[in-house]
């Protein structure tokens, strides 16, 4: 997953470079782009799919129209069997793939591994397709080109099903400059699903000085508040991210070495620094402060600049 924002209501007070008792002091502690890995939520581990179903029998399954392979540099098709039966069933292994053309030899297809799908071998219920890939590349070690000129153009595919049942899939135009190859049968697999991220329902609010002067550190406050009937964790310890309108821009990790998690309906105050360079022109200046997370909440205020 690529990482969002969560930003906090900003509010304009008057700030102290001292933190008070109550408050969390700053740590210097940068960003990495490792900790940043770290820190996006991870999917719950995927329940194991069901593969307990009786075999597929050919009566039960319905050839679909096949479909162009959404592969890069590949001129395949993907192969669906819709499941008519009564029941779930199962549809293991990979079937024997020949491409045939009148006039033209016929091509056998070789072995792809399930990986290759992006799917798993699982129970296909009823109503549900259950699909086979067969590759074919345009370019190759042999044909780098991706040449077709002059090649047999194939129109049709024979698969041999387990079991003996054949079938066939026509109106193709594969030309084959690289031969083909088929996957196993394959379902998709399920959507990741991932734990509640509470991090996103806290409400922040950041207390800033009226004025800082260039060249200095501008020292404010952020509260953490927490409106749930239940603790929000803070481990793994969040990092945040605070920039300006003036291209300031810094990503820092929240100090989390006495705090742990923030009580349900209670909040805690995290002292904050942003450097402000010598160059930074006066006037008013947007300050931007966030959460790094997988959601998206901005907010901004201005601070003067001497």
């Amino acid at each position: 997953m690529v990482l969002a924002i969560l930003t906090g209501a900003l509010g304009v007070g008057i700030g102290s470079a001292n933190a008070k008792p109550s408050v969390v002091p700053w740590a210097d502690k940068p960003v990495t782009p490792a900790l940043l890995v770290s820190l996006q939520p991870k999917p719950l581990p995927a329940t194991p799919p069901k593969t307990d179903a009786p075999p597929c029998t050919s009566s039960a399954l319905q050839l679909e129209p096949a479909v162009g392979l959404q592969w890069m540099q590949n001129g395949g098709v993907a192969i669906r069997f819709r499941n008519t039966g009564k029941a779930a069933c199962l549809l293991r292994g990979r079937p024997f793939v020949v491409a045939t053309s009148p006039g033209h030899p016929s091509v056998v297809a070789t072995k792809l591994g399930l990986a290759a799908t992006g799917g798993e071998v699982a129970d296909t219920p009823v109503g549900g397709t259950v699909s086979v890939d067969v590759s074919a590349p345009i370019s190759c070690v042999s044909d780098p080109g991706g040449n077709e000129q002059g090649l047999p153009v194939y129109h049709g595919l024979v698969l041999v099903l387990p079991g003996g049942t054949e079938r066939t899939v026509s109106g193709l135009k594969l030309s084959l400059p690289c031969g083909m190859a088929v996957t196993p049968f394959s379902m998709p697999k399920p959507t990741p699903t991932y734990a509640p991220y509470w991090l996103a329902s806290l409400r922040p609010a950041i207390v800033l000085p009226s004025k800082v002067k260039a060249g200095a550190t501008l020292v404010y406050e952020v509260t953490l508040r927490n409106p749930l009937s239940r603790p929000v964790s803070l481990s793994p310890c969040p990092a945040y991210i605070e920039h300006s309108s003036s291209d300031i821009k810094l990503e820092y990790q929240f100090n989390c070495s006495n705090v742990h998690a923030i009580a349900a309906h209670a909040s805690v105050d995290f002292q904050m620094k942003m450097a402000i360079p010598d160059a930074t022109p006066s006037g008013a200046m947007t300050v931007y402060w966030s959460v790094i997370g997988p959601n998206t909440i901005e907010s901004r205020a201005t601070v003067d600049v001497l």
